[in-house]
């Protein structure tokens, strides 16, 4: 844990302060001492929450690590206390760990970032939409194939053939109408997996 000294110090937030924003260069990562506080990302105007940290929570670190942009902003959810580790202390730190070790951190680093964006990359026009609905419902009939009870798969299909139905009825109505919002689901997103 670090303490207060070796350019570590103790920082007071009030409620609503933000401690970085996205795009921001990583100069220095936090642990909560007391209070909360909120990591968000702005998507298409919207707020998302990603994370409320507790006291003895670390954030910020990633920039730090692999030298990318923020990816998302900090915020005191209340009355907060952090602990702001410079760059220059928490790199002193890493380039003493083992070098194996530093290679695993930006590794886990970069999954996390891509975990990250692909969660980004959740439902935004009508089409998004329609076939993220399209996808679980397959989900679903491949659920059913694995279910014993002959009625209850038989009904339980006859019900996904209703929606099917419905939703092809749904696209019709909608097909010329102009969705201003990007389509953001790639063709991976909705593929399922062989291990799935």
């Amino acid at each position: 844990m670090f303490v207060e000294g070796g350019g570590t110090k103790k920082k007071f937030v009030a409620e609503g302060d933000t401690l970085f924003k996205e795009g921001d260069a990583g100069d220095a990562a936090y642990i909560v001492d007391s209070g909360k506080v909120g990591i968000y990302k702005t998507v298409e105007g919207e707020q998302v929450e990603l994370a409320v940290l507790n006291p003895g929570e670390l954030f910020g670190e990633m920039a730090i690590v692999d030298g990318s942009p923020r990816m998302a902003h900090a915020v005191a959810i209340e009355e907060s206390v952090v602990i702001k580790i410079p760059a220059d202390a928490l790199n002193s730190r890493l380039k003493k760990a083992d070098p194996f070790i530093r290679a695993l951190m930006n590794i886990l680093v970069q999954s996390l970032r891509g975990v990250h964006n692909t969660y980004m990359r959740r439902s935004r026009s009508f089409t998004d939409y329609m076939n993220a609905a399209q996808f679980h419902l397959q989900s679903f009939r491949l659920f059913l194939l694995r279910q014993n009870d002959d009625e209850r798969r038989k009904l339980g299909h006859e019900k996904l053939d209703q929606i099917d139905a419905l939703m092809g009825e749904l696209r019709n109505l909608y097909k010329d109408h102009p969705d201003r919002r990007e389509n953001v689901l790639r063709e991976t997103d909705l593929t399922r997996k062989k291990s799935d």
